[in-house]
């Protein structure tokens, strides 16, 4: 139970900065699909206007004309669940589509009832009081008329009270405490009614000494039938009313997915070893909202998580932030000034909030996973837990990743995996259209581009499940120290020696075939080191002597001094040779070295100079006695080579034209001074 304690705690200690946003026993709408009606009223109930939050809209660049909002909106655990069979019976308790609030029909009569029961309790406020008065007027129809609405339009309320700065009743803390408190204690009438019942009934039997009528045995039926409404949290360990339906919308991609369901009886069934479900596992009603909460605030955190469909994976720290301050302050005067001078206002709340639950840690994990640089946070975290959530089916949500570690553990591993996995990358930058370099472990994304490619579309679903499953195993590499999976190296590696199959409009993608190369160099370094104990450095190692290796040196050299013959005769062709025979090379290198070489004989004149032609000159003697000789397939260090020498003949040039700029620049200097 770990995870949802944690959940539970964490809500507990930021409570008074969630209560606005994540309040309890609520749930949201938004205008996504559909406008949302706004009623104006005053505190009598008098209706003033109507306005409505319009539909999202987005204009031809994607951006947002009519941005998406989310309304927190009271709810019972029966009106959440709700499903077309018995709708009527589960209004929502204040605000509620259009087809309740109309002022007719079964629908209405029950959620009027409803609201007047909660405006008579001792929970009522002034906005709830007037709320009931305008909805019992039966107006809503005619006052919204001009607005021609469906049925399944959701309707809120604005409430303006002289003293109340707060007109929108779906951002008033006070209202949906207000409304937690009656709901909770309904449900703790509901129960000891049901135990009442219970005793008056068996006492009956018990002091008349007759048989219960026919009615009085089904009614005793039902009721031991029915959960136990008070019964013990197994989360907190204290006696509390029992959620009998948990909440459902936790995140935005699988809006109707549960994390708890115990209402299946056909199919995940608690049938067989218990007679109800609560004797399998128990959960507190408070204790379920707290934790279910929570866990939306951290998916709804754009910044905290990595999404991919209905898959979720972020962290969060548990206990408190460890603050350190230097130096401290010994005049206690001084420290109450400066306490009392800070007033927070709710945006300073929510940055201490998202502190508090470790967004620099989620960051961390986020910039691993997009494989962005890593830079050490510096706040001080007791733990921290990594979770990975997903929906298999429509209905059900799953806990499919759950690891706790200690703050300095975790950032370690993240750390060991950008320095085990790391190689040169480049990566897009749209602002200034072009590459741009940078040394770090391949994203997570990279990684499956280059074992599975990419997907046909932006609706491939198939691609998105080898996705999802992909992500979870690269999580256990990251967090458990697991061995990277060798199939991964073994299709990375096949892919980049094959690129032919690279394209782009019908024609061969140098700078994606790159990437690919790249990112197989990553995992081929990582698997190295885990399985053999052996590290590759991110330049040339010109003291290697493997065969594989320096194999792969050849085929890079030889790409590199054609790449450089056909710039210098302006010839934009792309496929070299090394490039054409790249597959067949990393299957049969000496036969096909002498083919690739027969290839670069009409450029060799041209370019006998160059430091490519060098370089082919020089590896040859490397080779150990023999190993030249052999035709054996190379292993993946192959690759590693060639990438090697490619980026090492591309610095001797870099260095050379530097060194030749300079020169010119000292002998126009001299000739100055001459004169």
């Amino acid at each position: 139970m770990g995870f949802w304690q944690n959940l539970v705690d964490s809500y507990d200690k930021n409570a008074d900065a969630l209560k606005s946003a994540y309040p309890l026993s609520t749930t949201s709408i938004s205008n996504n699909a559909d406008i949302i009606a706004v009623i104006v009223i005053d505190g009598d109930g008098n209706f003033i206007k109507a306005e409505k939050i319009e539909k999202v809209k987005k204009d031809k660049t994607g951006k947002y004309v009519v941005p998406p909002e989310q309304i927190c909106i009271p709810v019972t655990e029966e009106s959440l669940g709700r499903s077309s069979t018995g709708a009527w019976k589960n209004p929502n308790p204040v605000f509620d589509q259009y087809e309740y609030l109309k002022g007719e029909g079964k629908k209405y009569d029950m959620y009027i009832e409803k609201l007047k029961d909660f405006s008579e309790s001792i929970f009522s406020t002034k906005q709830i009081k007037a709320i009931y008065q305008y909805a019992a007027k039966q107006t809503v129809a005619s006052d919204l008329s001009g607005m021609s609405l469906k049925d399944k339009t959701n309707i809120v309320f604005k409430v303006e009270i002289p003293g109340n700065p707060q007109t929108e009743v779906w951002k008033d803390a006070t209202f949906f405490s207000a409304w937690h408190q009656y709901y909770l204690a309904l449900k703790k009438k509901k129960a000891e009614e049901k135990k009442a019942e219970e005793k008056r009934l068996a006492e009956y039997e018990l002091v008349s000494q007759k048989k219960l009528s026919p009615d009085a045995k089904k009614k005793l039926k039902e009721l031991a039938e029915i959960e136990d409404v008070i019964s013990l949290d197994y989360i907190t360990g204290i006696e509390q009313p029992a959620a009998v339906s948990h909440p459902k919308k936790i995140s935005n991609t699988s809006a109707n997915s549960k994390l708890v369901s115990d209402n299946d009886k056909t199919n995940y069934t608690f049938r067989g070893k218990f007679s109800k479900s609560s004797e399998a596992l128990s959960v507190g009603y408070e204790t379920s909202q707290k934790a279910h909460q929570f866990l939306r605030y951290l998916i709804n955190d754009r910044d905290r998580g990595y999404y991919c469909g209905e898959q979720v994976i972020f962290s969060f720290t548990i206990g408190s932030v460890e603050d350190t301050f230097s130096p401290p302050i010994t005049d206690n005067s001084i420290a109450n000034f400066l306490r009392e001078s800070q007033i927070k206002t709710e945006n300073d709340t929510q940055i201490a909030l998202r502190a508090e639950t470790g967004i620099d840690y989620a960051d961390a994990l986020r910039k691993s996973l997009l494989g962005s640089k890593y830079d050490k946070a510096f706040t001080q975290h007791a733990k921290t837990a990594v979770i990975a959530l997903d929906a298999a089916t429509t209905g059900r949500l799953s806990i499919t990743f759950y690891r706790e570690l200690d703050g300095a553990e975790y950032l370690e591993k993240i750390a060991d995996w950008h320095s085990s996995c790391q190689w040169r990358q480049q990566f897009w930058d749209k602002k200034s259209e072009r590459y741009i370099p940078f040394v770090g472990a391949p994203s997570v994304d990279k990684i499956i581009e280059a074992v599975y490619g990419k997907p046909r579309g932006s609706q491939d679903e198939s691609y998105t499940k080898i996705k999802k499953a992909a992500r979870e195993r690269l999580l256990r590499c990251i967090f458990d120290g697991e061995f990277l999976p060798k199939d991964y190296v073994v299709t990375a590696v096949r892919r980049a020696s094959n690129p032919l199959a690279v394209t782009k409009n019908g024609k061969f993608d140098r700078n994606a075939f790159e990437q690919i190369v790249s990112t197989a160099c990553a995992l081929v370094r990582k698997n190295y080191q885990q399985r053999q104990e052996e590290d590759y450095k991110l330049s040339i190692e010109h003291d290697r002597d493997d065969r594989d290796y320096l194999y792969g040196r050849l085929l890079g050299a030889a790409d590199k001094l054609e790449e450089y013959a056909l710039r210098k005769k302006d010839n934009d062709r792309a496929v070299t040779a090394a490039i054409r025979y790249m597959q067949t090379f990393a299957q049969r290198p000496f036969r096909t070295w002498y083919t690739i070489h027969h290839c670069l004989t009409p450029y060799i004149q041209t370019v006998k100079g160059s430091f490519a032609f060098q370089e082919i000159e020089a590896i040859k003697g490397l080779f150990i006695s023999g190993d030249y000789e052999k035709d054996t397939p190379l292993n993946s260090s192959y690759l590693i080579g060639y990438y090697h020498e490619r980026a090492y003949i591309d610095s001797l040039a870099k260095d050379a034209k530097n060194k030749k700029q300079l020169t010119n620049s000292d002998k126009e200097e001299d000739s100055h001074d001459g004169q």
